[in-house]
């Protein structure tokens, strides 16, 4: 049997509709993953992984953050929200609907890219929501973000024009990345192809500068997923995340040939070619193992 995408919307108590995709655990519901995807995606980024997943007895909610995908603002583009503080309160309230939905059940968080900076912020200041998390390629060396000349060009940008929108295609940051890669993402028409600066402002600010302080406050089990050939989440940050978190239930596993969407296991569209399923089938169950034993 295999679990199908149900889609959804989540009333945040401001009253502005969180869109979500739910996969239901097929048989037995043995715990409740949610998860978030990274800077410009949408919850779409979970259908290779979903149903996997859900044969596992895990009922996985993926939601669009504020500002993207189908949870886009009402005259905004997506890429821009209007209170990111808002925005971070969503999770919040997200995971207090799931608990409601599934009383007694425990409740991971599994996040991707910059998602993960959003993972680790909220396990640092909700430390008795989760128990336990599972960070792909979390943003803890950022290349687009790291040198000093982005950081005082960004803070620059986001004093002066604050709600224009950067193009990450036309920046230096493009130059190794595959056309097929370019295109994928460009036809996939729910992700934000750009950002605000005051988004990038406050994602840099609030969850890219802080995320090892932030690490050194989690207790919760936590694993951490890196692909070596990822030229976007540097590999050298999973390993300082690792280094840094406060908790000793903690583990981290590297796949040598992986990149930022690991063997398109987090891509939004068809897997492909040049990752052949076994790949993506032997990352998946990592996880599946990481979740039973915890």
């Amino acid at each position: 049997m295999n679990s199908c995408e149900i889609a959804d919307y989540f009333k945040m108590t401001d009253g502005f509709n969180l869109f979500y995709r739910c996969w239901s655990a097929v048989s037995e519901t043995h715990r409740i993953v949610i998860g978030i995807h990274g800077g410009g995606d949408h919850s779409g980024r979970f259908r290779n992984i979903g149903p996997s997943l859900a044969a596992d007895g895990n009922q996985l909610y993926a939601f669009d953050l504020r500002g993207f995908g189908n949870s886009q603002e009402e005259g905004l583009p997506r890429g821009d929200t209007s209170d990111f503080g808002r925005h971070l309160q969503d999770i919040d309230e997200t995971i207090g609907y799931v608990r409601q939905k599934h009383p007694g059940e425990k409740v991971f968080m599994l996040a991707h890219s910059m998602g993960g900076n959003y993972a680790i912020w909220y396990a640092a200041n909700h430390p008795n929501s989760l128990d336990g998390l599972v960070l792909a390629a979390p943003g803890i060396v950022v290349r687009a973000l790291s040198t000093r000349k982005a950081s005082i060009g960004l803070f620059l940008a986001n004093l002066l024009v604050p709600k224009r929108m950067y193009d990450p295609y036309k920046s230096s940051f493009v130059e190794d990345k595959q056309p097929e890669d370019i295109k994928i993402n460009l036809q996939d028409h729910l992700a934000a192809p750009k950002l605000s600066f005051r988004y990038l402002a406050n994602i840099k600010r609030t969850l890219v500068d802080k995320a090892l302080e932030n690490a050194s406050q989690i207790q919760k089990p936590t694993l951490v997923l890196q692909g070596e050939a990822d030229t976007q989440a540097l590999p050298y940050g999973a390993i300082r995340l690792y280094e840094r978190l406060g908790t000793t239930d903690r583990s981290i596993q590297t796949f040598p040939d992986a990149d930022h969407w690991f063997y398109d296991a987090f891509s939004p569209a068809t897997p492909r070619a040049k990752f052949v399923p076994a790949k993506r089938d032997g990352l998946i169950s990592v996880i599946r193992n990481w979740l039973r034993i915890h």
